[in-house]
């Protein structure tokens, strides 16, 4: 990963997720205190949190969710030779035995060439040596 300073936070579906929780509960009010204290910098949502989360809520909340990601996030998606890297990360780990998704291995593909920290609760879905993980 080039050395250069972090250029900000992409988000994880679990951490949306999270942030959609009922008031009492414990991850709810962990991922609130984190998204107070990163909300000052830039936060991304790629395409893949963006179907994954999207496709666990009702139809009928979709459009208005779709709007306020919109909103609130900067979308990115990656180009041609971060599906490339994507595809050679997850190979690399099938080869070790290890099946990562590919949700996950394209998430780390943006993290690892633009420099953003992940920010997820499941931090196994990300053994890659070159990535920044926010956890809470």
């Amino acid at each position: 990963m080039n050395k250069s300073r972090i250029n900000g936070f992409l988000l994880d579906t679990d951490f949306l997720i999270d942030l959609n929780r009922g008031k009492s509960n414990i991850y709810k009010k962990r991922a609130s205190k984190l998204l107070c204290q990163i909300n000052d910098s830039d936060l991304f949502i790629s395409n893949v949190t963006v179907i994954e989360f999207l496709s666990g809520i009702s139809e009928k909340k979709q459009e208005n969710a779709s709007n306020i990601l919109f909103d609130l996030f900067v979308y990115i998606y990656p180009t041609y030779e971060e599906s490339c890297f994507a595809g050679r990360l997850r190979q690399e780990f099938f080869k070790k035995g290890i099946s990562l998704s590919f949700s996950d291995v394209l998430n780390a593909s943006l993290c690892i060439n633009r420099n953003l920290y992940i920010v997820t609760r499941n931090i196994k879905h990300y053994p890659f040596k070159n990535i920044n993980v926010l956890s809470w």
